[in-house]
């Protein structure tokens, strides 16, 4: 679904970002582009250090201050928001885009109530400045929502279990009513049981609102349940683009193949798991030719010398790889 005026809500154009450090230039994002439309979700997955949390960090204009933005744009609908001065990014933070933040244990400040934190962000954002028994009922509907009683507006985060943090984060994160949300591992360090709820409640909030969502997560597994779209980074890149059935049915980069052989299924038959040998890349000195030939079953001279485009191997499925028929289909990966 397109934004009215037929634009997309956001896009990426040939993103480039740097970490300047005393031992040189840190390649954390290399030439990413995707694009989303109103009520889209799309997953970004890869390994730890691939840079999700670097493209959600750009998203936000909250990355660290020795990132430099070498090269492309950041469109909400239609505005380069690199461009704007920090007054004016301020503005838009919360309001049109904003993020459930990893670790909601440590998320919070403890010296104040967790509603006090959650107003805080409204009576910053939202003009003209509601009542305070507007901004009550405003943040009482977000605690019923994500599946909290509201009369916990009134008590300090260390009255929170984990998972009670994590959806009042969410809360906090829907408060402004944005169009767009980024949601950068909102499970780590939760169980599995309360994993699952989140995931459902974001899910169902995602389609009750019509919001974009973008969710960040080193698990290729938990991506599938709450998106239409996968992006498969790897070494600063975007390696992979389709929709979740596509790729996990039918990879077509070595990398998305040997992190699904790697996750084991509950429903699909008993296989042994392939595990992804080798270590990544260095972001210092990345490897010539694809970043992931070093650790791949299926590299060639080529993949050595010549950085393969990403471009679509079937319609609206792209890859950068230069031997995408040799990977394999998936067999007993549950969507």
């Amino acid at each position: 679904m397109a934004t009215p005026n037929g634009r997309k809500l956001l896009e990426v154009d040939h993103l480039v970002m740097h970490y300047k450090t005393k031992k040189g230039d840190v390649s954390a994002i290399e030439d990413v582009s995707f694009s989303l439309a109103q009520g889209e979700s799309l997953g970004l997955v890869g390994e730890s250090g691939c840079g999700k949390t670097s493209v959600a960090m750009s998203l936000m204009r909250l990355a660290a201050d020795n990132a430099r933005y070498l090269n492309g744009e950041i469109r909400l609908d239609g505005e380069d928001l690199l461009a704007l001065s920090e007054e004016a990014m301020r503005k838009r933070r919360w309001k049109s885009i904003a993020m459930v933040f990893q670790g909601a244990m440590n998320s919070w400040n403890p010296v104040y109530t967790v509603g006090d934190q959650i107003e805080e962000a409204i009576d910053l954002h939202i003009e003209p400045r509601p009542t305070e028994k507007q901004i009550r009922e405003r943040m009482s509907r977000l605690f019923e929502m994500v599946g909290l009683n509201p009369a916990m507006l009134d008590r300090y985060p260390h009255e929170f279990s984990g998972g009670m943090r994590q959806r009042a984060v969410i809360a906090m994160a829907l408060s402004c009513d944005p169009r767009l949300i980024i949601a950068d591992e909102p499970t780590t360090a939760l169980d599995v049981i309360v994993q699952d709820q989140i995931l459902k409640e974001l899910k169902k909030i995602q389609e009750k609102l019509g919001m974009t969502l973008i969710y960040i997560s080193h698990d290729i597994a938990v991506i599938a349940e709450v998106t239409d779209t996968i992006g498969v980074m790897y070494a600063g890149k975007l390696v992979e683009y389709g929709s979740t059935l596509e790729v996990f049915h039918r990879p077509k980069h070595p990398y998305s193949y040997l992190l699904l052989s790697s996750t084991p299924s509950i429903t699909g038959p008993r296989r042994k798991l392939a595990p992804l040998e080798g270590e990544p890349a260095n972001l210092l000195d990345p490897p010539s030719g694809c970043r992931f030939h070093p650790r791949c079953p299926f590299a060639t001279e080529i993949c050595v010398t010549d950085e393969p485009p990403l471009e679509d191997k079937v319609p609206g499925h792209k890859a950068a790889c230069w031997h995408s028929d040799r990977v394999p289909v998936t067999i007993g990966v549950a969507v």
